[in-house]
């Protein structure tokens, strides 16, 4: 298996061994009297090790590759495998948005019965609203490094879903604010965060800032803490957007892993850039 291969597998295991850990620290380690962590459990140090694991070999395995002529060369990628993700993430985002207006609806009722112990939900509103923007994101540019279009045009699509990632931290954070135990609202926060900076790392190479190293491991991470997050019961609504965040990382990471990594990539053209 070829190193374009390997990293992206490398993330999608690490999800899934997130996820497993994470079950299974929630099933073991937590208290369901007084909903705290036994500390020095078993599944915790697990958990943690296996993020330690991950951070290390994304960093290096992310040495080396080859180095297209220009930054936004980096992400294209004429894979099915990789537009099937992206299209994945596309339709996860608007599931997610058609899944968030009831809830906000419910929201919004609760916080009118009972303003004094209930946060108005703006944060969330316009974390509904951004889920076709994150959507728009992931398919336009999905489309264009599928295709081969670059230029000028494929800087808006590229930041889109970074975009739509930074309310979604902002209404996870609120939703965890109060919360105590930090192993709890830790795994959901961090893999806002990862999934976040990977996002606004992708698109930095659309603005001629590429830091390929730091987006591998960010996008690594925030597979794995993402996988974990799913373990936590969230909402119909968090998790298939939680989802929508993950595939479009994966896509990402695929076709970062292709350009740099994949046999003869060394020495292929630039693409035309007048292609549509």
């Amino acid at each position: 298996m070829g190193k374009h291969h390997i990293l992206p597998a490398l993330a999608l295991a690490g999800g899934l061994a997130g996820f497993g850990l994470r079950l299974w620290q929630r099933t073991s380690a937590l208290d369901p009297v007084t909903e705290l962590f036994a500390s020095g459990a078993p599944a915790s140090l697990a958990l943690w090790g296996l993020m330690a694991a991950l951070a290390l070999a994304a960093l290096l395995l992310s040495r080396g590759g080859a180095q297209p002529e220009q930054p936004e060369h980096a992400f294209l990628c004429p894979s099915a495998g990789y537009m099937t993700l992206m299209t994945a993430a596309g339709m996860c985002f608007l599931l997610a948005a058609a899944l968030g207006v009831p809830e906000l609806m419910e929201q919004i009722q609760t916080w009118q019965v009972d303003p004094v112990h209930h946060i108005m939900p703006a944060v969330f509103a316009v974390t509904v609203a951004a889920c076709p923007v994150g959507a728009v994101g992931a398919l336009v540019s999905g489309r264009n490094n599928y295709r081969g279009v670059t230029g000028l045009r494929t800087r808006i699509p590229a930041v889109l879903p970074a975009c739509a990632a930074l309310p979604w931290l902002m209404e996870v954070y609120q939703t965890y604010s109060r919360d105590p135990v930090l192993l709890r609202s830790s795994v959901p926060l961090l893999a806002c965060v990862f999934l976040l900076l990977a996002l606004y790392q992708q698109a930095a190479f659309f603005y001629q800032r590429p830091h390929p190293r730091r987006f591998i491991l960010f996008a690594v991470l925030g597979m794995a803490f993402g996988g974990a997050s799913l373990a936590d019961g969230l909402s119909l609504f968090g998790a298939v957007l939680t989802a929508a965040f993950l595939l479009c990382t994966l896509g990402g990471l695929t076709a970062l892993s292709y350009s740099r990594f994949a046999p003869g990539t060394a020495g292929r053209q630039a693409p035309d850039p007048t292609v549509r």
